[in-house]
């Protein structure tokens, strides 16, 4: 089992979100994590929105990977959301965005938090996890994918 998958669960993941702003999905991404980790929500919204001023999260092919570190988080935390219609993102490819992966690390990030998104990176790189990613239709289904890769 892959890092990126011992941190999402079923519970991680919101499928068919229907958000037609980059701050729409920060604030469901906030309640979500507000929810299941009791993380001030606002916060969230704001670490993540001020992330997206210095760079698009956007990596093209209609993936984002919108991150940022939290105060006061003992460790790192991660929502998978599945967009109802893309949405405008700013990538390099100027393609809209349907699929993410939201990452938030402690504030005192370390190396392996770096790997951690790099490690997301790379899944999204690839060709056939994207293939098999969108055709994920249940929460477990994508736990499953995140946690062992391409079949």
């Amino acid at each position: 089992m892959n890092s990126i998958g011992q941190l999402l669960s079923p519970a991680d993941v919101l499928l068919d979100l229907d958000a037609s702003t980059k701050t729409r999905v920060f604030e469901e991404v906030g309640r979500l994590f507000e929810r299941r980790h009791g993380l001030p929500r606002a916060q969230i919204v704001e670490r993540l929105t001020e992330r997206e001023t210095l760079g698009s999260t956007g990596l093209g092919l209609g993936i984002a990977l919108p991150h940022a570190r939290i105060d006061n988080l003992p460790q790192p935390v991660a929502a998978f959301v599945a967009l109802k219609l893309p949405i405008p993102f700013d990538a390099p490819d100027a393609k809209p965005v349907s699929h993410m992966m939201i990452f938030l690390a402690p504030q005192h990030a370390t190396e392996h938090h770096l790997q951690m998104l790099a490690e997301i990176a790379q899944m999204f790189g690839d060709r056939r996890f994207r293939e098999q990613m969108r055709s994920c239709d249940n929460p477990v289904a994508v736990c499953r994918l995140f946690s062992d890769g391409p079949q």
